[in-house]
């Protein structure tokens, strides 16, 4: 329990969707180094990687992997406080806080935090005062050995609007990319989805197949 757990309903985390695993995660050439480095941040939470920062274009599976850091530390370790949630979600909880009086409250229920998870971390940009709150928040977990994993469509350094002292701390830990899937991993993708939907491979003729990995596979 934590010493503010009566304002946890203002706080708590979005929904982490329990379908977004390791074990559904297509791996290829585009997303290995990222897959990985997820992996050994969710095995062992705050030893590795601190932060994590995973960067590529819309689509690519950061949600994905962040959901799977958090699914499998609440698997195999119930009791962690795993937090996920968007920029703009976090802005928005800021912003409430500040007009309740109770940004000392949130920053506090933040502290209780094991593992943190924020998505779309661009569109912090330009926001001042969260930054600021961020900034505080971050430095007590990373101080405490807490797990920070944060992604974006950009790399820190590319990311306009937003403070030198932040982009300094996210490019302190490691920085990995996702690209574009090759057509193998296209591929591989579609059939994975295709019996995730509870439909058999040979349910789809194999030239359409090949036509959707080979035509779009910039958004998976």
């Amino acid at each position: 329990t934590t010493p503010v757990a009566y304002h946890e309903k203002d706080f708590r985390s979005m929904p982490i969707q329990k379908d977004r695993t390791f074990d559904n995660f297509v791996v290829g050439d585009c997303n290995r180094e990222s897959q990985a480095a997820s992996l050994a941040c969710a095995l062992n939470p705050g030893k590795f990687f601190n932060p994590l920062f995973i960067y590529g274009n819309s689509g690519l599976g950061k949600t994905h992997l962040l959901m799977s850091i958090g699914n499998y530390v609440l698997k195999n370790n119930p009791t962690k406080h795993v937090y996920y949630t968007e920029s703009l979600k976090f802005v928005e909880t800021v912003v409430n806080a500040i007009r309740d009086n109770k940004i000392d409250e949130f920053k506090q229920y933040m502290y209780s935090v094991d593992v943190l998870l924020i998505d779309d971390i661009q569109f912090l940009a330009g926001k001042e005062k969260s930054h600021e709150v961020f900034f505080t928040i971050y430095n007590e977990l990373i101080s405490n050995h807490k797990q920070v994993c944060i992604a974006s469509d950009r790399q820190p350094k590319e990311i306009k609007g937003l403070e030198d002292r932040l982009i300094s701390r996210f490019s302190s830990g490691l920085a990995v990319g996702i690209d574009s899937p090759e057509f193998e991993t296209s591929l591989a993708i579609l059939q994975m989805k295709i019996k995730q939907n509870g439909y058999g491979i040979n349910d789809v003729d194999d030239e359409g197949l090949a036509y959707i990995a080979t035509n779009f596979s910039g958004n998976v």
